[in-house]
């Protein structure tokens, strides 16, 4: 069990799954603590999270959040074991999915922009999926991001590229939050060119045109051929080697933005 500290508040442990990894940040401040994201097993919680939440002296009594970053199996797969252990953390999340499925366990929504704990604002991003979201804190000027960009995907024994399923929604997400004034981001999993962190205004800026350069390339095949199928697209993007491979639904929801005239 190993965990590295982010910067005065934050530490990250990286967790297995599948091929790749997902991972879990801590966030401390004065009286309190945030957990963001809750990886995927029971094993997770017992063999990783727990161990390093009192490795750091997180008592039950300090987390006082547990932010989901969205509802896919290795963020939010371990909730309810958390909160088994956990029961006074409030879980924040903006999934309607999650709360239906849990609706025993403390979980509460948001709105975008929402302020907690004095430092730190909710930040919407969708595209991954609906409920994708970012947590800034203020005090370094950090975002975490889990999911919620994913430039252009993840090598992995999957189609993991670029894996939008809400385009237009997406890159005003990204607009939005390039005006933000952010030092760092760091992310869930190892995303194409850059990897999970993003330091300094120059990366951030590298890595939010990452997030949308792969959409608009998408877009601009889909323009060029316009008698070939979702699946012909699909080849023809995924013949390079140098960038991760996309579903084939990326690129339907693509079509539909552009025939929509959102993008």
């Amino acid at each position: 069990m190993e965990y590295t500290r982010i910067n005065e508040h934050i530490h990250r442990m990286v967790i297995p799954y599948k091929d790749i990894f997902t991972t879990v940040y801590t966030i401390e401040y004065d009286g309190g603590a945030i957990l963001v994201d809750a990886a995927t097993y029971e094993s997770d919680i017992t063999d990783y999270i727990a161990p390093m939440l009192d490795e750091l002296k997180i008592t039950k009594e300090k987390l006082k959040y547990i932010f989901v970053t969205h509802h896919h199996g290795d963020h939010a797969g371990g909730v309810s074991y958390l909160a088994e252990r956990y029961p006074d953390a409030v879980i924040l999340s903006r999934s309607p999915s999650l709360r239906e499925k849990l609706p025993e366990l403390n979980i509460r929504s948001w709105e975008d922009g929402e302020s907690i704990a004095k430092h730190f604002d909710l930040i919407a991003i969708p595209g991954h999926s609906p409920d994708s979201s970012a947590i800034y804190d203020r005090r370094t000027k950090t975002l975490i991001t889990g999911d919620s960009f994913q430039l252009y995907g993840i090598f992995g024994s999957q189609d993991w590229g670029s894996n939008i399923g809400l385009p237009a929604e997406h890159i005003s997400a990204v607009d939005k939050v390039s005006k933000m004034d952010i030092d760092s981001i760091y992310t869930a999993h190892d995303f194409h060119p850059y990897g999970y962190a993003f330091i300094g205004k120059d990366a951030v800026r590298s890595a939010l045109a990452a997030c949308t350069e792969p959409l608009f390339n998408m877009a601009a095949l889909i323009r060029k051929n316009p008698s070939a199928t979702d699946a012909e697209i699909r080849e023809m993007y995924n013949a390079s080697a140098k960038i991760p491979p996309v579903r084939e639904a990326v690129f339907a929801r693509v079509r539909e933005a552009i025939e929509n005239g959102k993008m």
